[in-house]
């Protein structure tokens, strides 16, 4: 039952969405600024004077950015390269020219060397594969200096005579 004459002015669902309101941040400012640059990993700023600081993700948009900012020709783009004349990519290159390091390793391959209980078929196939691709290269590399073995008429097995 509710109260005597008074009806509630409020839910409780209400209040919930007003506290949620007053104290969750939803991205604006000077605060949500920061905190999309963070989850975005920008950490390139304009190199140029009296850019405020722009975040740039890579060397396209810093062309882009250049052309529209900071462009002192005013020609169009060259369509061979997508860049303006005047744009200093040897200042902005290096800063986007990280080397990636691919390693191409399948997400059981540490189970795959242990045990191949756990490992799809295909990747039990290429490690038998390999398996025996180094078995048959470190027999190779033992019978080099080695001669061949002569089998004696003792041990070739039983006679037809």
């Amino acid at each position: 039952m509710g109260g005597k004459a008074k009806p509630k002015k409020h839910t409780a669902a209400e209040l919930a969405a007003k506290a949620k309101a007053a104290t969750t941040s939803v991205g604006g400012g000077t605060a949500g600024i920061a905190e999309r640059d963070k989850k975005a990993n920008l950490t390139i700023e304009c190199l140029e004077v009296g850019c405020g600081g722009t975040k740039l993700a890579s060397l396209t948009v810093a062309q882009r950015h250049w052309c529209q900012k900071h462009c002192t020709c005013r020609r169009a783009p060259n369509p061979e390269t997508g860049r303006c004349e005047c744009f200093p990519a040897e200042r902005y290159e290096p800063l986007f020219n990280k080397p990636k390091e691919a390693v191409k390793t399948h997400h059981n391959q540490a189970a795959t060397l242990a045990s191949n209980k756990n490992a799809s078929k295909s990747v039990r196939d290429k490690l038998k594969a390999q398996q025996a691709a180094a078995a048959a290269i470190i027999a190779a590399e033992a019978n080099k200096g080695t001669k061949p073995k002569q089998f004696t008429a003792k041990a070739s097995g039983p006679s037809t005579i």
